[in-house]
């Protein structure tokens, strides 16, 4: 069975809470408080974790082509990621519909991106079902590579996201379009190989790729500090994400590097499980945030930008997993039959 690491609940479930502050702080906090070290970092950790969990799934089995799309692994990607949206889809439908019949005010987002993710209500942060869309399709063949020929594939990856952002700057289409741009999995493929490589540095402990993770971090938070404070700016990368690109991925690795030196595997810690329930339902909670604020754009109040999406979050995974879990068993149980 694979491996359950506390670790990874935690993490996710701070960057959920970074994410809903990111969305709720005004710009000039996030600048005073030097939140590119921190808060502003919660999609590249989510995407860094993505590279992290394809590496630890995979640890010590032996990996075919053939077995990359089978039946089951669309089935289980079906319950993880499809049917969380579907149901947010009809909800955010049901939401959209009584806000107009209530407060005659049209929240409705409906355009060709609805086909690839776009919610029905959509605020902040959209994009990254999209993304999560593309990954069902990219990731096993990307992990496939990385297990035979890792470094070769890494290399590959980091040449595929600087080629992407050459010719994304000249190509029209992605100036008009900012989603596709936005939501274009290329931007990230350096993250997903680093956490890769982070998955093999917490299980064998590698002393030259741990120095060199130190090194790059360095890199980045040098990269991070110019970006931000000292307005550097690189011409290949879209302004509103200079802060996320290959020069920067490294430090989110090691923001992950020392929350699993940090904190342990299990714990019976009150706050770690609360903390680990939050990872558990990241991905509920962060369709919720982006309904909520596709329905209260204007700024409002922090505690109750948490309060609301945490808590509506949670009950949505709760309600969500009671239906998907009955199946699973249901489908377990019929597999071990034949």
């Amino acid at each position: 069975m694979k491996q359950h690491y506390l670790q990874i609940d935690i993490t996710k479930g701070m960057a959920i809470v970074a994410v809903l502050l990111l969305h709720s702080l005004p710009k000039q906090t996030l600048l005073q408080t030097y939140a590119i070290y921190h808060i502003w970092q919660a999609v590249p950790v989510f995407m860094v974790i993505m590279g992290l969990n394809l590496g630890l799934s995979a640890s010590g089995k032996a990996v075919y082509f053939k077995e990359l799309y089978t039946r089951s692994y669309f089935q289980k990607k079906a319950v993880r990621i499809l049917q969380p949206i579907i149901l947010i889809f009809i909800l955010s439908l049901l939401i959209g519909w009584l806000w107009l019949v209530i407060f005659n005010e049209n929240k409705f987002t409906f355009n060709v991106y609805t086909f690839v993710g776009l919610l029905p209500i959509s605020g902040r942060g959209n994009y990254f079902v999209t993304l999560l869309l593309q990954s069902v399709l990219l990731l096993p063949l990307i992990g496939f590579w990385l297990r035979k020929k890792p470094i070769l594939t890494t290399a590959l990856l980091v040449l595929a996201e600087v080629c992407f952002h050459i010719l994304s700057k000249n190509i029209p289409l992605f100036a008009t379009e900012k989603y596709m741009y936005d939501a274009a999995f290329p931007r990230y493929f350096s993250a997903i190989a680093l956490g890769f490589w982070l998955s093999k540095m917490l299980t064998k402990k590698p002393a030259p790729q741990l120095i060199l993770l130190l090194i790059l971090s360095g890199v980045s938070i040098f990269y991070l500090y110019l970006q931000v404070y000292q307005s550097l700016s690189i011409p290949y990368f879209r302004q509103e994400w200079q802060t996320q690109n290959l020069f920067a991925f490294a430090y989110a690795g090691l923001l992950i590097m020392l929350i699993f030196k940090i904190f342990p595997g299990n714990s019976q810690n009150r706050l770690l499980q609360l903390i680990g329930l939050a990872g558990k339902a990241s991905f509920h909670i962060f369709l919720v945030q982006v309904v909520y604020f596709g329905l209260f754009p204007s700024q409002q109040p922090v505690w109750q930008n948490l309060l609301v999406c945490l808590l509506s979050g949670w009950l949505f995974y709760k309600f969500e997993t009671r239906f998907t879990t009955p199946l699973t068993k249901s489908r377990k149980t019929s597999k071990a039959q034949v």
